[in-house]
């Protein structure tokens, strides 16, 4: 899940909101005050630099300086020190895409700056990190090994469509993790469901009202305004909206999603009842430090749903506390979402399968919208979607890939570990490694 429904505006794929780039003007110039911000940003890169002259105030409340410089750790674990600029590749006087050049790699950034003075950076995205390590791993069996050797517990699969137990490669396929956001899918996969039995209609209209919810675009929403089911799937796909998320869950009904599971071929179904709410699985690992949570844990499943409609519905949000704010794993090994990525990869398949009806070709667009760590792929490929889940410990990842022949693919890989933080940028990497495979297999 996006934890606590924070925008990470560092596309580390698994939970950032990724939108298109518009193509550079053909004789663009580097603007001074872009050369310069690339210049602050190799110094904060390698450990240096003043975050908060560095980067705009709206940026940093959705991506807090320690986020900042846990990436910018993680690039330089995974790439080595940076050192210098290669190229710029401008897109107006105050955007530009930038090839960085590190000890052993590279990596690009896209960046925009303020307009108006202190010109200080509103948009950071980090795609295609491309390392020495990775460049070694010239085999999908390589890349599986490679995952499985991650510290904690991993999974991979990538299959294609046409023989889905035949995989193309794995790791530890059928064991289930937590996954984070991934979960969302099946409640897409349930609107199709019901879009294609005529029960709903994308451009049929919720009224909020006014029950509490997760931060989102609709969390200060007042009651009485409506809101398409479209826009409610757009949001909790592209950006992983917590808001969105939970009204679609009420909207939708907790038992048909928890039946769809096993209709897309969710085989650990039974783990995922009662399918939560964002909103309830914050309160269970934030109230009271996570004793609401473990007494959930201590009763059945008839327990379970009566506390979930009882003292979980009626404590507020504010008694969550700082959930997450030292950045390490809450009980993910017991209170979360689980699938496998065999079972990921049946979801997705369930989804494709729909792509003709008025349900799943709506589906597929929305799932395009945000590619991830397949974003610097995407004029290679006919079509990219995806929905990535993470949240301190947990990382999930799943792309439906087509290439330009109409072969289809689909790649799912998690990674938990409930004692440390996992590295997004080393996975996501992986990951998009693997779709380059994919794409131009090694010879």
């Amino acid at each position: 899940m996006r934890v606590l429904g924070v925008a990470l505006l560092i596309a580390l794929a698994a939970a950032a909101p990724i939108e298109a780039q518009p193509a550079p003007p053909p004789r663009a110039a580097v603007s001074p005050l872009i050369a310069q911000r690339a210049h602050d940003l190799i110094a904060l890169i390698n450990g240096g630099g003043d975050a908060t002259a560095l980067f705009a105030p709206s940026f940093l409340a959705q991506v807090p300086e320690s986020k900042v410089r846990e990436i910018a750790a993680q690039l330089v674990a995974q790439l080595g020190k940076a050192t210098g600029v290669g190229a710029f590749t401008p897109i107006s006087p105050f955007a530009s895409t930038l090839q960085t050049r590190f000890e052993t790699g590279e990596a690009t950034l896209n960046l925009t700056v303020m307009s108006e003075p202190p010109g200080q950076i509103t948009g950071l995205w980090i795609t295609n990190v491309q390392s020495a390590a990775l460049a070694r791993l010239t085999t999908l069996a390589s890349v599986a090994d490679a995952i499985r050797a991650l510290p904690g517990e991993t999974g991979f699969i990538a299959a294609t469509i046409n023989h889905p137990d035949a995989p193309l490669a794995s790791a530890n396929p059928d064991h289930p993790l937590a996954i984070g956001s991934t979960f969302k899918l099946v409640i897409l996969a349930e609107l199709v469901r019901a879009i294609n039995a005529g029960e709903r209609h994308w451009d049929d209209e919720i009224v909020l009202d006014g029950t509490e919810r997760p931060a989102g675009a609709f969390m200060h929403t007042p009651a009485g305004t409506p809101v398409a089911l479209r826009t409610l799937a757009e949001d909790m796909i592209k950006v992983s909206d917590n808001s969105a998320t939970d009204v679609l869950i009420h909207t939708l009904g907790r038992e048909r999603i928890e039946a769809m599971q096993t209709q897309v071929g969710l085989r650990q179904a039974a783990a995922n009842r009662p399918f939560l709410t964002t909103m309830e699985a914050f309160k269970l690992k934030g109230v009271g430090q996570g004793a609401l949570g473990r007494r959930y844990l201590a009763t059945d499943e008839p327990g379970r749903r009566a506390l979930l409609a009882g003292e979980v519905a009626a404590v507020p949000a504010s008694a969550i506390g700082a959930l997450f704010a030292d950045g390490q794993p809450v009980m993910i090994d017991r209170l979360e979402w689980f699938a496998s990525p065999a079972d990921l990869v049946r979801v997705m398949m369930w989804l494709y399968r729909q792509r003709t009806t008025p349900g799943g070709a709506e589906a597929l667009r929305i799932l395009a919208i945000n590619p991830g760590p397949a974003t610097a792929l995407v004029s290679q490929f006919g079509y990219i979607g995806y929905k990535g889940g993470s949240e301190p410990g947990v990382l999930s990842m799943t792309l439906l890939l087509r290439d330009k022949r109409g072969a289809a693919t689909v790649i799912s890989a998690s990674w938990n570990n409930s004692q440390a933080p996992v590295d997004e940028l080393r996975f996501s990497s992986l990951i998009r490694h693997t779709a380059e495979l994919i794409i131009a297999p090694a010879p």
